[in-house]
């Protein structure tokens, strides 16, 4: 028995050897030691970019986020570029100031003279709020690949990361508007996909994304509000969706991707009822582009508008859409007649998704107005008709259908190109 405790007791005796050398070891220098090391750290780490970073800035926790430009000498100065349409009237502009890092609860860098980029946001301009802005930051991470700030006064997220040489702040920003473009115009919609579950993200064109379960609309009271910024190679948000750490999502083909979750849009089909269901949007059929059945069918029914309306020189089919109207899918057939304005009518249609196909069906007018015309111009209802059928929808950029869908039927008699467009 006395050997047994003997035993537990030279077991004791080495754990807490092992543990009075692991602590030595985490706690081998002061704090001051430790704060003075991060401060070199960030100092070292700011001026070392040869070429400056490319700084992905949001001036609070609801601000959409902005690119810029910073580079940092070992001398103080920094020299800032931007070009957007809050603080730079869409041109680009360069000034230099100085910086710091100093020591407050942690490395807080500071823009600490006037600049007019970096101070744009901070200035509390007529209200005494302005853009509730900050140019204090907490550095949370640095090294040579990435940096992590966070706002002083309202707590946003800033990141940086290194910019290539040979890249002017001209063609800089014209990459990123390209990229803009590309991901968010016509008010494209994604899906969120992490741990098993999906979303959906969209209003994207305002700078900040709404997250909704799939199905529901962005007025549900579970939406939620992520802002983000467009890099050259994919999306930067200020914070994670949900409990998702992932902030910045990298362009992978058709696919964006972070660490545990990745950003992409539907199938052809099921995007063009999503758009139209879910993100508020429209498809503009391009009546210039379409198959000869429904080009003729058009042509008719410009050809009775003109004779009906003979003194109207631009009397005829102005465009066709589809759109959500109420609990309807209705195609809005847009036309000149008496008048010089355009007139629009409504005509329903049943949407039914099956995999990667849409099957339209013409069912009626949407109102009293709609009937009247129809009745007034027999021809319309043949237009309607042709565009009944099964088609087949592809697109040719993956990341955003709403550039274009083209709607095939299998014999290829009837087909279509529409664009996306928010109403």
């Amino acid at each position: 028995m006395k050997a047994k405790y003997l035993f537990i007791g030279l077991a004791l005796a080495s754990l807490l050897c092992a543990c009075n050398r692991d602590e030595e070891s985490l706690f081998d220098k002061s704090a001051a030691e430790r704060a003075q090391a991060a401060l070199d750290n960030a100092n070292t780490v700011l001026a070392a970019a040869e070429n400056g970073w490319e700084m992905l800035y949001f001036a609070n926790t609801a601000s959409k986020g902005y690119n810029l430009i910073v580079e940092f000498d070992e001398n103080g100065r920094v020299t800032a570029t931007a070009k957007n349409s809050t603080t730079t009237g869409d041109k680009i502009m360069t000034d230099v100031s100085t910086w710091a890092v100093k020591l407050d609860y942690g490395p807080i860098l500071t823009f600490d003279t006037y600049n007019n980029v970096l101070h744009a946001w901070a200035d509390p301009r007529g209200d005494g709020d302005g853009l509730l802005g900050d140019y204090e930051f907490l550095i949370l991470h640095a090294d040579a690949n990435y940096i992590k700030l966070k706002g002083k006064k309202h707590s946003a997220y800033c990141y940086l990361y290194p910019l290539e040489a040979g890249k002017s702040a001209a063609d800089y920003y014209a990459e990123v508007e390209a990229a803009e473009k590309k991901l968010c115009s016509n008010g494209n919609i994604f899906h969120f996909s992490a741990q098993d579950k999906e979303y959906l993200l969209h209003d994207g064109n305002t700078g900040i994304f709404t997250l909704t379960n799939l199905g529901e609309t962005s007025d549900s009271e579970e939406a939620g509000s992520y802002p983000f910024a467009i890099r050259r190679s994919g999306i930067q948000l200020c914070y994670g969706f949900l409990d998702v750490a992932d902030t910045y999502y990298e362009l992978d083909g058709s696919v964006m991707r972070s660490a545990n979750s990745s950003i992409s849009t539907a199938a052809p089909a099921a995007y063009f009822t999503e758009y139209v269901t879910l993100a508020g949007g429209a498809w503009v059929i391009d009546i210039e582009d379409i198959s000869q059945t429904t080009l003729d069918a058009i042509t008719a029914v410009t050809n009775a508008l003109k004779k009906a309306y003979s003194s109207n020189k631009k009397a005829g089919v102005q465009g066709l859409r589809f759109k959500q109207a109420g609990d309807n899918i209705v195609l809005t057939f847009s036309f000149y007649g008496s008048s010089s304005k355009t007139t629009e009518m409504n005509y329903i249609y049943e949407m039914e998704k099956q995999d990667n196909n849409l099957k339209l069906t013409y069912s009626a007018p949407a109102d009293e107005n709609a009937q009247k015309v129809l009745a007034a111009f027999p021809t319309l209802e043949a237009l309607l008709n042709t565009l009944d059928g099964t088609y087949a929808a592809s697109t040719s950029d993956a990341l955003n259908p709403t550039t274009g869908i083209r709607m095939e039927n299998s014999a290829a008699s009837t087909w279509f190109k529409a664009t996306g467009k928010t109403e």
